[in-house]
């Protein structure tokens, strides 16, 4: 081997050790498992759990309160039929104006 060519090989040779070290001194740190990621990954599911408990509960009494909105709306039907009062449906519904005649084609006006 020419001396040249054999110190480029040296070279070529400490280069590739140095970058080995460098790829064998992170390894660890790849290797190991995140902590971090692992413990976000806990909270975010206790936080899931925490919010369905949340949404179940609130079903629960949105049935509740729909109950107890048609008992109302019932005992407030018996008290208007006491009264003599034609309940309305809905407490925006309004009652809709007498319809308007439009006058006859073949009658004439009136003076």
């Amino acid at each position: 081997m020419d001396a040249t060519v054999a110190a480029e090989a040296r070279e070529r040779l400490k280069k590739w050790i140095e970058e080995t070290r460098q790829i064998l001194g992170t390894l660890p740190e790849i290797v190991e498992p995140d902590t971090s990621a692992s413990e976000r990954a806990t909270a975010a599911e206790r936080e899931i759990e925490r919010l369905k408990k949340e949404v179940e509960d609130l079903r629960k009494e949105n049935l509740q309160l729909r109950g107890e909105k048609d008992e109302i709306t019932q005992a407030m039907g018996h008290i208007a039929q006491k009264l003599g009062l034609a309940p309305r449906k809905s407490p925006f519904e309004r009652s809709a104006p007498a319809p308007v005649e439009p006058p006859r084609a073949h009658e004439p006006p009136r003076p």
